[in-house]
């Protein structure tokens, strides 16, 4: 009796532990429900509670009147003014394009690929008259930035006044199911209002910062305006994600040609070169005599390749049309395109090396300074100079 009455007294312990044990367990599985449960409704207000501020902020933002933006404080006004008309209109990408006082596009970008701006650029200036802003349409064949739609819509208007229309300001969408309302075009146009005078400032004071000299034989720009011009097309193309390019050009043997003609009449001959030479460069190029018989061109929006067939017409100019008593002028290039290590010093010497090239291998060719670790490549008529490959120039 007494050993069964133990090993009940022992069931009946191990029966009360383990409802103890199941009875604990329970309240903290509900421990953990009720923890999870308050940090799900914490997270919920939390969510509301950011998104309350996120929308707060936005409708103070746009409720700011575009005038306190700071664009004319912004070293970058006109880039500013991009961003600010994205964010405004809800847009994907923006431009601005404006014609410079010597000829010059100027263009700026957001949110745009290299092939979509080059393609906007091109177009031109819309014929607004009289509109206050113009809505165009793409066909969607634009190379866009990697994983992003191509651009199918823009609303565009006048930049720097209704009075010049050789400028405008654009937002773009990649959505072509957007349309552009009245409502956006008077975000655009208040927008433009507030920027139109501090871009105004900021182009005339980057116009004013080289004043080129002339070479007084040649009439071309001369060489203490090269390094100043050079760097200033470098800030250019760089703002505006375009190619520059830079084609040195040196005349062949010109002390055996000053010594058989003599010295007056080879200048005649370097006025006929810098006329010829003038000829044929794009008119938006800077042309400069840097001495001697050395000639270079400054190409904005011109890769190496283009700056290479300049030197080919150039070439075939001179061999078609011999000049007096010189005959025909042999000349000799090096082709430089702006890198992205370059400055200004960097970019000029890689022609000047291309042309050393070029003189070295075999003159009145032209030679094109790679742009990665390969030597310079040659190309043009080698037959044409009759220098045998090796040869040591003596008289360049």
């Amino acid at each position: 009796m007494t050993i069964e009455l133990g090993i009940a007294a022992v069931v009946l312990a191990a029966l009360s532990l383990l409802l103890f044990v199941l009875a604990i367990r329970r309240l903290l599985v509900r421990q953990a429900e009720v923890t999870v449960t308050m940090l799900r409704r914490y997270d919920e207000r939390l969510a509301t509670f950011a998104q309350t501020l996120h929308d707060a902020l936005s409708a103070f933002q746009a409720s700011r009147p575009l005038a306190a933006l700071d664009i004319a404080d912004d070293p970058e006004p006109m880039v500013r003014a991009l961003e600010i008309a994205r964010e405004r209109i809800g847009a994907d990408g923006s431009i601005a394009l404006v014609n410079g006082p010597n000829g010059s596009p100027i263009v700026a970008t957001v949110g745009l690929s290299e092939s979509e701006t080059n393609h906007i650029a091109r177009m031109g200036f819309p014929d607004y008259r009289g509109a206050r802003a113009i809505e165009v349409a793409f066909s969607g064949d634009l190379v866009a930035p990697e994983g992003l739609p191509p651009v199918r819509a823009g609303l565009v208007l006048p930049l720097l006044g209704e009075d010049d229309s050789r400028s405008l300001l654009g937002v773009l969408t990649r959505d072509p199911g957007r349309r552009f309302s009245e409502e956006d075009v008077d975000t655009l146009d208040a927008l433009v209002a507030a920027a139109r005078a501090p871009i105004a400032r900021a182009l005339n004071l980057r116009e004013a910062d080289v004043v080129p000299e002339l070479d007084l034989l040649t009439n071309l720009l001369d060489r203490q305006s090269f390094p100043s011009v050079l760097e200033r097309e470098m800030v250019r193309a760089r703002l505006a994600s375009q190619p520059l390019s830079l084609l040195v050009v040196d005349v062949d043997r010109l002390t055996s040609l000053n010594a058989r003609i003599g010295i007056l009449a080879a200048d005649g001959v370097l006025l006929e070169l810098a006329k010829r030479l003038r000829a044929v460069v794009h008119r938006l190029d800077y042309t400069f005599r840097l001495g001697g018989g050395r000639f270079a061109v400054v190409r904005p929006g011109s890769e190496g390749v283009d700056a290479r067939e300049l030197f080919e017409a150039f070439r075939s100019e001179l061999e078609g049309h011999p000049i007096g008593d010189a005959g025909v002028v042999s000349v000799s290039g090096g082709v430089a395109e702006l890198l992205t290590r370059d400055d200004a010093d960097a970019f000029s010497a890689r022609a000047e090396a291309a042309l050393a090239h070029a003189k070295r291998e075999r003159r009145g060719t032209v030679s094109v300074a790679a742009t990665d670790e390969q030597a310079p490549r040659e190309s043009g008529a080698l037959q044409a100079a009759g220098v045998a490959h090796g040869e040591r120039i003596i008289d360049a």
